[in-house]
């Protein structure tokens, strides 16, 4: 019994998904030049080389997937289906991320926003952003047409929420979310105008500060342009929150260039702050997105843990 049992649980293991825990990112690896190399040169001068990147959330390490590119969407984001999904420039598209080859979905509907997520209901959303680069509310997006219309009920819900939580008076806050991550059902956002994790509720589009304002800002860090929920323990739901860090200010100096740090963190949803997980000098993100875990391999775990107790017990 027990020898049938522990094959049936190694079956059983082998069938997740590989791909749990992973981050695929659009981005950017800077080739510096040599000065050596006489100008017009082959070399001479920086080469900057598009890529889907892989992302190990452990280790926050990020391969090259595709060959190099260009055009790739800022807004990412993962299905249960295991499909990486883009949005720019008003247009829906999936992402192939061995090729980076794009295949659009439905009709553009006009939007601008490189805040993009789905959660594993398949529900999508946005935050568009206005001619002046505000974003106030959360839309919802359907990932089969690609149509797109605002959940919140006030059309400056994200501001109000800032200013709330800032003391400020209404009006005041002009936020621009960068982008979009999720956690269960809740929706998270960076303002980068305050520098802060905004909190968006995925049913109502009710936002509120998480944290302090401004706790995501980090002194000598900064390019927090890419956000997604990570399925880190394979029950088919997001569960922690992921992020992009692309600068590093080294000397404080602001006459000398920053460096391409390629950070991915891990933050925190008590107070919006957050710690490196792993670095990639050279490299910027400029969006993120991952997977759930398929409804079958998370059961899978379930049953690896129900077998092996079965096993105790004979």
């Amino acid at each position: 019994m027990r020898s049938r049992l522990t094959a049936f649980c190694l079956l059983v293991a082998i069938s997740i998904p590989v791909n749990a825990g992973t981050i695929y990112a659009s981005g950017q690896l800077l080739i510096p030049g040599d000065p050596g190399i006489p100008p017009g040169e082959p070399g001479h001068d920086d080469t900057r080389e598009n890529y889907v990147y892989q992302i190990d959330t452990l280790t926050g390490t990020a391969t090259p997937m595709s060959p190099v590119t260009s055009g790739l969407p800022a807004a990412l984001a993962g299905t249960l289906d295991q499909r990486l999904l883009g949005f720019s420039g008003g247009q829906l598209t999936q992402v192939d991320p061995s090729t980076a080859n794009q295949s659009p979905i439905g009709a553009n509907n006009g939007l601008s926003a490189t805040g993009f997520e789905v959660l594993p209901d398949n529900r999508g959303f946005l935050t568009p952003f206005d001619g002046g680069f505000s974003t106030q509310q959360l839309f919802g997006i359907d990932i089969a047409t690609g149509t797109a219309s605002p959940i919140s009920a006030s059309a400056t819900e994200i501001g109000d929420a800032i200013d709330n939580a800032a003391g400020n008076p209404l009006g005041t806050a002009d936020p621009f979310i960068i982008s979009l991550g999720a956690v269960g059902t809740t929706l998270y956002g960076i303002d980068l105008d305050t520098d802060s994790l905004i909190a968006l509720d995925s049913d109502t589009g009710a936002a509120s500060v998480i944290g302090a304002v401004g706790a995501v800002g980090g002194g000598a860090y900064s390019g927090f342009a890419a956000l997604t929920g990570v399925d880190e323990d394979a029950d088919g739901t997001f569960d922690a929150l992921f992020g992009a860090v692309n600068f590093f200010d080294d000397d404080g100096d602001p006459d000398t260039a920053v460096q391409r740090l390629g950070g991915v963190a891990r933050y925190d949803l008590t107070d919006g702050t957050w710690s490196l997980v792993g670095t990639n000098p050279g490299v910027i993100f400029f969006g993120f997105g991952s997977s759930p875990v398929p409804e079958p391999a998370a059961f899978s775990l379930l049953a690896i843990a129900g077998l092996l107790a079965l096993r105790r017990r004979d």
